[in-house]
């Protein structure tokens, strides 16, 4: 399997002046391993518990606010934290803000799917479809056989006007996964593709009634 390298992960974040900005004061980070006062371990499980709380209500704000806690405590910082931070800004819209947490988190735990893909749909919403696609080919470099993860790239090679390596990752993706046939029958990303007939030949197979 193709080994990734990530000596070179700070500039898909900061290439070109798309980091974003820090919403909040310097933090201190925690690696794995890193020893942590057991109060301090309870601590910033309960603010961790609020902030995922907060998000799953779409109240972004508050979830932000946790996040403000665990600086004001001075509490070192996991993956696990500056991924909801990016989460909360992602549903705020502000994109480009929330690569700067979503980066540190991946600095740290650069293993973690679901970072990568909330890194890649920001930087497709800055306009940065040749990052997203970067992120994307990192995050299945980590897992080759997420369906996601090539449901996504297959988006982001479309808008970027990659035909042929779009379909090959949305075949690929509706191999493992036949709903993300359906879902890119209503995707807008794929609007450049839908003239094609080997698209519309793989979001519309011939039905069983059509070949007895």
């Amino acid at each position: 399997m193709e080994k990734a390298d990530f000596s070179s992960l700070p500039e898909i974040f900061w290439r070109k002046g798309f980091p974003g900005r820090s919403t909040l004061p310097k933090r201190k980070f925690a690696r794995c391993g890193m020893a942590k006062s057991n109060y301090d371990k309870i601590r910033m499980k309960k603010i961790v518990l609020r902030a995922e709380g907060y998000l799953e209500l779409d109240m972004p704000e508050h979830a932000l606010a946790e996040v403000q806690k665990a600086s004001d405590h001075n509490l070192l910082f996991h993956p696990n934290l500056l991924y909801l931070e990016g989460a909360a800004l992602y549903q705020l819209k502000r994109y480009r803000d929330a690569l700067y947490p979503l980066g540190q988190a991946v600095l740290l735990e650069p293993a973690n799917l679901r970072i990568w893909l909330l890194i890649g749909s920001c930087q497709k919403r800055i306009g940065r479809c040749d990052l997203a696609i970067e992120s994307l080919e990192n995050a299945l470099v980590l897992r080759p056989d997420s369906a996601v993860a090539m449901y996504n790239l297959a988006c982001y090679q479309a808008l970027a006007k990659h035909p042929t390596e779009s379909l090959q990752y949305l075949r690929r993706a509706i191999h493992i996964d036949d709903k993300y046939r359906e879902l890119a029958q209503k995707e807008s990303g794929f609007d450049s593709l839908r003239t094609l007939e080997e698209f519309q030949k793989l979001v519309h197979p011939p039905s069983e009634e059509e070949h007895p």
